[in-house]
């Protein structure tokens, strides 16, 4: 399940007298359009053929989420809207209040909205809102405290909070074996450098308690656990292995690879229940890491995957091919440290550089090789961003290049590669 779902529906029954009820319409979408792979995920002991499966899934998937997404800009209903609207208003819902993680989520939530307008009050969040979906809907809040003040109608106490944890739905639902509760141990990133992202979004970086942290954790009564955190501390790491090491949990998390991962480190972790870690990796060449402000260093890396991979953690490799001024021979340094370091790496997740609004990037352009920014204008979405750089390989050729690479790059992996859009199943297999 989302974090945004169940953090939120745990802050307000913790915190708000009246009823709150939780429905995630992106789970109650694909039961409804895809109960043939809903029975095939959820079963691994069918998983023979996962990687033909999952490749029908996604180009299914993806023609269905087109022809809906068409559908909104053409002021049409999307697949399945009369269904999912139903589920709402049978709620006889005072206040509907939409959490927006992706973008691709705008266009159904737009559908909601007009639908829902002038009969149900609206609320909407997350990362992904935008201005467009602003105008829409009642109210856009920035978290959790400002909707319990809104639907509350009355300043907060934020030291009198409470922040229980709670999973009252069913997980046995989603598209996986076993259920994968997220949880996030810090409110933002701690590192804050990499000049490409924008997820931090200048949030104050802010640890929560352990303690609560590992109620959370027993309370819930699961066994697999994803750590969501922008990015966590080696120190940090170790002070949450430390707390759960007697829980006989399983758990996955997203690393920085810096020389603090020692063999020892990540022994203390395994033994906690660390089972797979995906490291951004990014590069197999130190200018462009160093462009990137990544704070690594090729050798450093190389060694942290074979500490993991010694200790039986499963390694996926976070690759980010054309990064503006990447040269071919730099490109090609990526795909080699990828070759030579095959035996320690089980799966490697590639994606294309695409510049961020607000990010370092951005906002200083020449630095990066980057020129001639363009808006262009979207029905739904933020406006589409592209750019010309000044040296170095053209995204066209960028994406030829990884096109040309994609059986290199298929043959490191040790688990099917339709597990990157699937990481859960990574863990619990």
């Amino acid at each position: 399940p989302p974090l945004s779902l169940t953090s939120m529906h745990s802050f307000l029954k913790a915190n708000y007298e009246g009823k709150v009820n939780l429905l995630d319409l992106n789970l109650e979408f694909h039961k409804l359009r895809f109960s043939s792979y809903q029975e095939y995920f959820q079963n691994k002991d069918k998983w023979s053929n996962y990687d033909e499966v999952s490749s029908d899934f996604f180009k299914e998937s993806s023609k269905v989420y087109s022809k809906s997404n068409k559908s909104v800009v053409n002021g049409h209903n999307p697949e399945l809207f009369d269904e999912l609207l139903k589920q709402i208003i049978d709620e006889k819902p005072d206040l509907v209040a939409f959490s927006l993680v992706y973008s691709s989520q705008a266009f159904y939530a737009l559908g909601m909205l007009k639908a829902l307008r002038g009969k149900i009050k609206t609320v909407i969040g997350g990362p992904a809102i935008n201005e467009k979906l602003s105008l829409v809907a009642d109210k856009t809040l920035s978290n959790e405290v400002e909707l319990l003040e809104f639907i509350s109608d009355k300043k907060i106490d934020t030291t009198k909070l409470n922040f229980n944890y709670s999973t009252e739905f069913k997980l046995s639902n989603y598209f996986t074996p076993n259920p994968v509760v997220p949880i996030r141990t810090s409110s933002s990133c701690y590192y804050k450098q990499c000049v490409f992202c924008t997820h931090h979004n200048n949030v104050k970086y802010v640890e929560y308690p352990l303690d609560l942290i590992k109620k959370h954790i027993v309370s819930s009564n699961q066994k697999y656990f994803f750590l969501i955190d922008d990015m966590i501390s080696a120190k940090r790491l170790l002070e949450f292995a430390d707390i759960v090491k007697d829980l006989n949990i399983k758990w996955t998390c997203q690393l920085r690879p810096t020389k603090h991962y020692t063999n020892e480190v990540l022994n203390k972790l395994k033994e906690a229940g660390l089972k797979m870690v995906i490291w951004g990796v990014e590069s197999g060449n130190q200018r462009i890491l160093d462009l990137m402000k990544k704070g690594t260093n090729v050798l450093d890396v190389k060694k942290v995957l074979e500490n993991s991979h010694h200790n039986k953690i499963k390694n996926v490799a976070y690759i980010m091919f054309g990064f503006p001024t990447e040269t071919k021979e730099e490109f090609l340094d990526t795909i080699n440290f990828l070759k030579d370091n095959s035996d320690n790496i089980d799966l490697v997740s590639t994606s294309i550089f695409g510049l961020q609004n607000n990010s370092a990037m951005y906002d200083s352009p020449e630095f990066f090789g980057i020129k001639n920014i363009c808006k262009e204008e979207r029905t739904v979405l933020e406006p589409k961003i592209t750019y010309e750089t000044s040296a170095g390989l053209t995204k066209k050729e960028v994406m030829t290049m990884r096109s040309n690479y994609k059986k290199t790059l298929d043959k490191i992996n040790k688990y099917p590669k339709g597990m990157n859009y699937f990481r859960e199943h990574m863990l619990v297999i």
